[in-house]
């Protein structure tokens, strides 16, 4: 089973140890200050003069975290809402602003108003992805992305709950018609967490998940890190399930889930955005090959594009730099890989007629299925290859013609198999791979072999004692009596 697969199993790490009190947020202390400062107005029963707040910083540092646990400590119920579901002014309108204007309940139902302490905590997730288009842009569809950034002004306005906007870019919130938000809202920046922090923070989850890490683990997964908690934490699960014992080794499993984590991070952009400048650049620094990262595409375009026609463009793209990489290749003309990245990308980004909510991206199923089958194709490899010394033909063509007949005999004939491990030396794992993981038969076989080795090493040992016998029997003198 995957890690990733593990992993759906598990709860996660990240939500399971989500701090329940600001006290609880570590690093950022002049932050969790502010808002704490912001809130106890509202409690007051008395209406700041900004209203909202923006939590402003780069993911993973505690910003969510910290409007959840303002939230708790408060009693006050959560409305989350995600900049990709309400973009436009009509979803705002009719979503944000009732739940900005109207009172609460409590937990047992009764009418709760403001002024009795029914407060509500209105959070709205990647406000920086809010798209105000041009003014010559048409907004004939029901799903154009213009005029949000004014509704969510002008629902600001006339709150009469708290409102808490978490962004990761404060420029692109207030940039255009988002510039009046600086003015009605108070922005308090989160930074990175230090990694001495974060290092305190692993250990102690590893205390109560009863894991024995090795020290300098946690100090790798901190460090790498660069004072993001989330993917520290995301790290940090990654190496431990399934483990009671975690040493300098395993380290190693964190380079394969940065991947992971940086071409999802480019899925997300490549599908929420039009700005091809910015694709290519991202496409640059992608550590991800064409031929992969049309994979990635493929498996899931059909979740991201819900129009048909979208889907449908996406896909010509896609086929177009699909025939790119062929010729690549076919005829090693590498000078067009270029092409093929920048066609299949941003052609999908430019194939959507509008902006679709975030789905869970999945790993390409043929990637997975590789990774799977690895290590029984590298056995079938150094089968093949002893298979082709022994018959003069290479391994390419065992694969293609031989192979199957060889199995078959092999596991229909004892007689056979028995000196074909004579002969060619065969491993369990090649047996294995031979008799179809027949258990009893592999164990035989090997028997076999072992008592022939045990064989070959008696054998010498026995004529070297007698040739020492024989020696001695020379060296004895002979007495009178011999003759």
């Amino acid at each position: 089973m995957f890690s990733w697969e593990v992993k759906n199993l598990v709860l996660n790490w990240t939500e399971k140890y989500r701090p329940k009190k600001l006290s609880e947020i570590i690093g950022n202390e002049k932050a969790v200050s502010q808002l704490k400062t912001w809130a106890d107005e509202w409690e007051k029963s008395l209406t700041p003069v900004k209203k909202a707040v923006i939590l402003s910083g780069k993911p993973g540092v505690g910003k969510t975290s910290a409007a959840l646990a303002l939230a708790n400590e408060h009693g006050w119920p959560v409305i989350e809402l995600n900049a990709s579901d309400v973009r436009n002014a009509s979803r705002i309108e009719s979503i944000v602003v009732p739940s900005a204007t109207n009172e609460t309940f409590s937990s047992d139902g009764r009418f709760l108003p403001s002024n009795k302490g029914g407060r509500k905590l209105i959070l709205f997730d990647e406000a920086d992805n809010l798209y105000e288009s041009s003014a010559g842009e048409k907004t004939d569809s029901e799903y154009t992305d213009r005029g949000g950034k004014k509704a969510l002004i002008e629902t600001i306005k006339i709150s009469k709950q708290p409102i808490i906007l978490i962004v990761n870019d404060y420029y692109a919130l207030t940039k255009g018609s988002g510039s009046l938000l600086k003015e009605i809202c108070l922005n308090i920046k989160f930074y990175n967490v230090q990694s001495n922090q974060i290092i305190e923070l692993l250990k102690d989850i590893c205390k109560k998940e009863n894991i024995n890490i090795h020290p300098n683990v946690i100090k790798t997964i901190a460090e790498k890190n660069n004072g993001d908690i989330r993917s520290a934490i995301n790290d940090l699960q990654a190496i431990c399930i399934g483990k009671r014992i975690v040493d300098i080794r395993d380290i190693d499993a964190i380079g394969f889930r940065n991947r992971e984590r940086e071409i999802f991070d480019f899925l997300r952009e490549l599908f929420r955005s039009k700005d091809l400048k910015n694709l290519r650049r991202r496409l640059s620094e992608l550590d991800e090959p064409p031929d992969n990262l049309i994979m990635w595409l493929d498996e899931n375009l059909p979740y991201q594009y819900l129009e048909s026609r979208d889907t449908a463009s996406a896909y010509d793209f896609i086929s177009k730099a699909d025939i790119f990489l062929d010729r690549i290749y076919r005829r090693q003309q590498f000078d067009l890989m270029s092409y093929a990245a920048e066609l299949m990308c941003c052609g999908i980004a430019i194939s959507k007629s509008r902006y679709y909510p975030i789905v869970k991206y999945n790993f390409p199923f043929w990637l997975s299925e590789m990774k799977r089958s690895k290590q029984s194709r590298e056995i079938r490899d150094s089968l093949c290859y002893k298979i082709g010394n022994m018959l003069h033909v290479s391994k390419n063509k065992v694969v293609e013609i031989i192979f199957p007949y060889f199995k078959y005999i092999f596991k229909n004939n004892y007689t056979f198999a028995k000196e074909m491990v004579k002969e060619m030396g065969l491993t369990e794992g090649e047996i294995l791979l031979l008799v179809d993981n027949s258990q009893d038969l592999a164990e035989k076989l090997l028997s076999q072999e072992v008592e022939r080795e045990e064989k070959k090493l008696i054998q010498p040992l026995e004529e070297k004692d007698k040739i020492e016998r024989e020696e001695e029997d020379k060296r004895k003198q002979m007495r009178l009596l011999d003759f």
